[in-house]
């Protein structure tokens, strides 16, 4: 049985604390900076002053900072490629159409946080991962792993409320673009059929490679929502645990780096732990620092890269779900790009909380120069930290795990 009962290190003031000293005293953390590496020195401080038993992972590694290197080199290619197969030779048709066919499937590669072939020439500047592990009272019998991304992005076009809508249709749209561009390519025949369409993919393919370096060239944003509110709730679960340790869950909180980049922080704990961490539980907390909170059911900006988290962990969140339905969690497609498309790439069991507009189903102030420490709703932050808290529990209480 759940006790209702939450412990007092999770209260909104404590929350709001970390918080603040995250996205306004640190300020915007831009993957692989200075300001990155301090939330790293600061989480690395706080909790180390909680309880000097436990242990402490720090995983170093270096990352590109943004997206565009991954879609601004796709989107070129496809469009250049396609511009190719408006010339009437017949082995240019057949090179850019099966070019631009290939071209695709990297693309889709790219929206699930695939890294790309070229990846190992790309400029590159050092971020980190910070593990701490926290054991139950008694021998450890399962686990669950609560990750929070340290770093925040940058203002995006893309991501302004009244076009973020969009995004499956002009920056997620590559692969189709590339795919069917292709193929109509490598059908055109000597009367080049359909070249007004074809010229017409080239140029949106084009326009889409312009708009991924644009997007990335705005100012840093402070990252109160995304995700100082996510890295809160950690630390609060981090001191509650210290005063009330499961009975025989072991919890592991990761604050990684560089996810609104490429997720490479998530990328190097699971590649190092994942196999030794199969059957544990995964639970990504981001933007929960306003509106209603979700396990999110469905991810992704591109219509042809959605993914999906485990049934398993969906499960557990609604057990969580229905001891605590003061907390008005609920399951729905969330339109993000983030960490759990390279865990179920792994296939673990792995599930995000976030919480997303009531009435946009979208999350607030995503990439936005307004998400700020004015913009948090305390009880929302305190919620999220009340959902990990009770997470942990019903694993705990749990007979059985893992469920299938």
């Amino acid at each position: 049985m759940v006790d209702p009962n939450v412990p007092e290190e999770l209260n909104a003031d404590r929350l709001m604390q970390f918080v603040q000293q995250l996205s306004v005293v640190i300020g915007p953390r831009h993957p692989a900076s200075q300001a990155e590496h301090e939330a790293a020195a600061y989480v690395r401080d706080v909790t180390r002053r909680l309880n000097g038993r436990w242990e402490w992972i720090d995983q170093r590694f270096h990352t590109v900072d943004g997206f565009r290197y991954q879609v601004t080199p796709l989107a070129t290619l496809t469009g250049l490629s396609l511009l190719l197969g408006l010339r009437h030779s017949r082995n240019s048709r057949l090179v850019s159409g099966l070019l631009a066919t290939g071209l695709s499937v990297m693309s889709r590669d790219a929206f699930l946080a695939r890294p790309p072939i070229w990846e190992a020439w790309l400029p590159r500047r050092e971020s980190q991962n910070v593990i701490v592990r926290i054991p139950p009272r008694r021998s450890a019998q399962r686990r669950i792993v609560f990750i929070a991304h340290l770093d925040s992005g940058t203002h995006h076009l893309s991501a302004d409320p009244h076009v973020v809508r969009q995004l499956p249709r002009t920056l997620g749209g590559t692969t189709l673009m590339a795919l069917v561009g292709g193929v109509l390519t490598v059908l055109a025949g000597k009367n080049q059929r359909w070249r007004v369409l074809r010229a017409l993919i080239a140029g949106g393919a084009l326009s889409g490679a312009a708009l991924a370096v644009v997007d990335e060239r705005g100012s840093d944003v402070a990252g109160a929502n995304g995700n100082a509110s996510g890295v809160a709730v950690l630390l609060g679960l981090a001191e509650a645990l210290n005063a009330y340790p499961p009975d025989v869950t072991e919890v592991i909180l990761a604050f990684t780096g560089s996810a609104t980049a490429v997720s490479t922080g998530a990328d190097v704990l699971a590649t190092e732990f994942g196999n030794t961490w199969r059957d544990a539980l995964w639970v990504v907390v981001s933007h929960v620092g306003t509106g209603e909170l979700v396990w999110v059911t469905r991810h992704g900006i591109s219509p042809y890269a959605y993914y999906a988290p485990h049934p398993d962990a969906v499960q557990m969140m609604e057990r969580a779900a229905d001891a605590r339905p003061d907390l008005g969690m609920m399951g729905k497609p969330v339109l993000s790009l983030d960490e759990i498309s390279i865990l179920r790439d792994r296939d673990l069991r792995a599930v995000a909380l976030m919480a997303c507009d009531r009435v946009t189903g979208l999350i607030p102030h995503w990439r936005q120069n307004d998400d700020s420490i004015h913009e948090i709703r305390r009880d929302t932050v305190e919620r999220a930290a009340h959902a990990c808290w009770t997470v942990t529990q019903v694993l705990d209480d749990s007979d059985t795990w893992p469920l299938s």
